[in-house]
């Protein structure tokens, strides 16, 4: 049976009601105590990591994550990291481009209800993680509502729904139905060598164009090391917006181009406006998610 090890963060999944709010509390050992059935899928070892809420976590803790899994590859058949979902897409995208070329399934899960409470998410959802973990497959990967995300194409698209995740610029890699049995829907990720993205700088700015920011908005940024613009439709900076981005970049900021949209990515020469941003040396992200983009960028890859 395989041994899969299970690296608690906390999250909704592990919450509890408190006078404040919903608060983190559920121990790894807790949460699996709820989950009937486990023993039939795997053998499983706990790692309680942290206890927070999803929208504390910051890139350390996600590369505290990554080196978790990287540590004990050797002693494991795969992991499960048991997460908020508020910023899931975050570190399943960081993970993948941290651990390029893993040989073991690393599983993201998480709930919209904590575990515990009547018609959560929860039990199901873990248990799925695990299924997907004991699978084999290597690979990132998020289980969510019965589907299986590639780390790099996980979004989320609803703030309350169970069905809170989309697959974004790919089909989902599979699914699991009610008996347990999974279906996957795209072919194993290409062997390679396992290895490890030791830093990961997150001096890395996303900022959203609206119609009317002001130029000289960009002037305060001048000399940050990156930013992302998420641009409007395929791409582009608007004509009143050029100057200060050239100069943007003229201070040695690197700026790359996305898109507000879901789907579809940025094509800068489908537009005059998109090929003027590209003339003055933004970079396009193309169909990359923007939690995607994000991760690439902090490794060092784009």
């Amino acid at each position: 049976m395989k041994q899969v090890l299970l690296i608690a963060t906390g999250g909704t999944i592990a919450c509890r009601e408190t006078e404040n709010g919903l608060l983190p509390a559920l121990t790894g050992a807790e949460l699996l105590s709820l989950l009937p059935g486990l023993q039939h899928i795997c053998k499983v070892e706990v790692c309680d990591l942290m206890h927070l809420d999803s929208t504390d976590l910051t890139a350390a803790d996600r590369a505290a994550i990554a080196r978790t899994v990287w540590e004990n590859r050797s002693g494991y058949d795969g992991f499960v990291i048991a997460h908020g979902t508020d910023t899931l897409a975050y570190t399943a995208a960081l993970l993948h481009h941290m651990l390029p070329g893993t040989d073991r399934p690393v599983v993201l899960t998480g709930s919209m209800l904590p575990m515990g409470v009547p018609g959560s998410d929860a039990p199901r959802n873990l248990l799925d993680a695990f299924r997907a973990a004991a699978a084999g497959r290597a690979g990132v990967f998020a289980v969510v509502h019965s589907k299986i995300i590639s780390g790099n194409h996980v979004f989320k698209r609803h703030s309350s729904e169970a069905d809170a995740f989309l697959s974004v610029g790919a089909p989902p890699a599979g699914t699991i139905d009610e008996t347990g049995r999974i279906h996957w829907e795209a072919p194993p990720q290409a062997a390679g060598k396992p290895s490890f993205v030791d830093a990961a700088d997150p001096r890395v700015l996303v900022l959203k164009l609206t119609p009317d920011l002001e130029p000289d908005f960009f002037s305060a940024l001048h000399g940050y090391p990156r930013v992302i613009l998420e641009a409007f439709g395929a791409g582009g900076v608007p004509a009143r917006l050029e100057d200060a981005v050239r100069a943007l970049i003229g201070s040695g900021t690197r700026v790359y181009i996305t898109t507000q949209c879901t789907e579809g990515g940025v094509d800068l020469h489908k537009y005059e406006v998109g090929r003027r941003a590209e003339a003055m040396g933004a970079v396009s992200l193309g169909s990359r998610t923007t939690e995607d983009a994000l991760a690439a960028i902090m490794c060092g890859e784009i």
